[in-house]
């Protein structure tokens, strides 16, 4: 990577003089801090719906007193785990559930939002939900080692706006649908002709009306157990599945106006398994579903765990660069991931903050900033966190500009620029990484406030993109998305 000559030298990014702070100034009005403001918030916060400690209500108050303006809430969807006996595995069964929206009714969940969003402003609340749409049995219940796989294989569903969104979602041991009929009637229409069958013997004056009854009972049980209008056309006997039973619950949201987003892909919590009673839970890391799957909104790259999806030419560059190539048609966003439920693991409602572009504080507003990526994901430390207060691309030819989300196709050479704070205006040291198509383009240390202004002359053609990877040295990150550029050979 080249760079021109003013841009060698650190020291000369940083604004010492007044007429430096004049170009600091008139350069933040034409990046994103004109037309949009920043609101900090929380993704993936749990209530008393399902797992929380907190009260919506609350969940409000603490917000306000962290200085958060948006609240996504994603309690479970569905907390349920079933095991049944063959032939008759749906309704002679085992089944154990525990608290979530649908238990509740999501009718009382989107009003109770609803009027919490009327009666104060200062925190939006936008409802969601954590999923899991689909798990598999291994083992048996006589014996030992019967294992649940891939219960915590969860996805974030958010914007969803309606009771039948909720109730409607294609997972395992949801109520009752017509989506699946189809596949799901010729199993059904066996059985259903083989108690046609019994009806006919049923109705002889011969030794074959035993044979008519046993039959009729048989036939009829089967018949309720493979009815058609199941809510998954999935179910947990027969081993991984794979990508496919997340794929139909992201292409349902996407279909309801939604956002998906992959919860926390490189989680420790069950990998070597946990107990509960005579089961035992498991899910391993999946962040190749990063790859795997298509049409999600994006995934938490920061939470509470070690994730490595992030990292350069890692799964999430790989996503990137295969939409830059046409091989996807959409870009997949990073999220901070707070799952928070309580105080009691060491971190506050905002320890890991999504930080939203947003043009007001409007549910539409930051449902469109999380959609186009006009977003980053930070992770606190201490009493404070890092601000991007700006990150743009210009056209050294034009100076047109594009910030997080957007693209712009140049006739010049591409301009990196941006700007580096604290929240509390204090001094750190941090690291900087700027990776361009999956690979390190620069590094560079620096402390808080911090400008760069850094001009890209290498001689590369087609579609590309530029994302921020922050690091104070004492603690905290930064994330960006990326800004996609296009540059035509000649």
């Amino acid at each position: 990577m080249s760079f021109e000559k003013a841009s060698i030298n650190l020291q000369l990014h940083k604004i010492t003089n007044i007429a430096g702070i004049i170009a600091v100034l008139l350069f933040s009005t034409i990046g994103f801090a004109r037309e949009y403001q920043q609101l900090a918030g929380v993704i993936h916060v749990h209530s008393t719906y399902s797992s929380g400690q907190y009260t919506l209500k609350e969940l409000v108050t603490k917000a306000i007193d962290k200085k958060l303006g948006v609240v996504i809430l994603t309690d479970h969807d569905l907390v349920a785990m079933e095991y049944g006996l063959f032939p008759f595995r749906h309704f002679l069964k085992k089944r154990i559930e525990r608290k979530s929206v649908l238990k509740a009714g999501p009718e009382v969940f989107l009003s109770e939002i609803e009027r919490l969003n009327a009666q104060q402003k200062s925190v939006t609340i936008i409802p969601g939900v954590q999923s899991s749409p689909f798990y598999y049995w291994t083992g048996s219940p006589f014996g030992q080692g019967l294992t649940a796989h891939e219960f915590r294989k969860e996805l974030l569903l958010i914007g969803l706006s309606t009771p039948d969104d909720y109730y409607d979602i294609p997972q395992l041991h949801g109520g009752l649908s017509t989506r699946y009929v189809r596949a799901l009637l010729p199993r059904f229409i066996i059985f259903f002709a083989v108690f046609l069958l019994s009806v006919y013997l049923l109705l002889q004056k011969n030794k074959y009306r035993i044979g008519g009854i046993i039959l009729a009972l048989l036939s009829a049980a089967l018949m309720i157990n493979h009815h058609p209008f199941k809510s998954s056309r999935f179910d947990p006997y027969h081993g991984d599945q794979g990508t496919a039973p997340f794929q139909e619950v992201i292409d349902y949201v996407k279909g309801r106006g939604g956002l998906v987003f992959w919860a926390h892909p490189e989680s420790n919590y069950s990998t070597h398994g946990v107990q509960l009673g005579p089961i035992t839970m498991t899910t391993g890391h999946y962040a190749d579903e990063l790859i795997n799957s298509k049409h999600y909104t994006g995934f938490a790259a920061v939470y509470g765990d070690s994730a490595t999806a992030a990292e350069v030419g890692m799964h999430w560059d790989r996503a990137l660069i295969d939409y830059c190539r046409g091989r996807r048609d959409q870009p997949v966003w990073a999220i901070a991931g707070a799952d928070f439920h309580d105080e009691q693991k060491g971190s506050e409602l905002d320890t890991f903050q999504t930080i939203f572009l947003a043009e007001d504080n409007q549910i539409d507003a930051i449902l469109g900033a999380l959609e186009n990526g006009r977003i980053y994901a930070v992770h606190k430390f201490n009493d404070s966190r890092l601000s991007l207060d700006q990150f743009h691309i210009e056209d050294q030819h034009s100076g047109h500009t594009a910030i997080m989300g957007s693209e712009i196709k140049l006739k010049g050479l591409p301009i990196v620029a941006g700007r580096i704070s604290t929240l509390n205006e204090g001094r750190q040291t941090v690291k900087v990484s700027i990776i361009r198509n999956g690979k390190l383009a620069w590094t560079f240390d620096g402390e808080t406030p911090l400008d760069f202004h850094l001009v890209d002359q290498d001689a590369w053609h087609g579609k590309t993109y530029y994302r921020l990877d922050v690091k104070g040295k004492t603690g905290g990150s930064l994330l960006s998305n990326p800004i996609f550029v296009t540059r035509n050979s000649g």
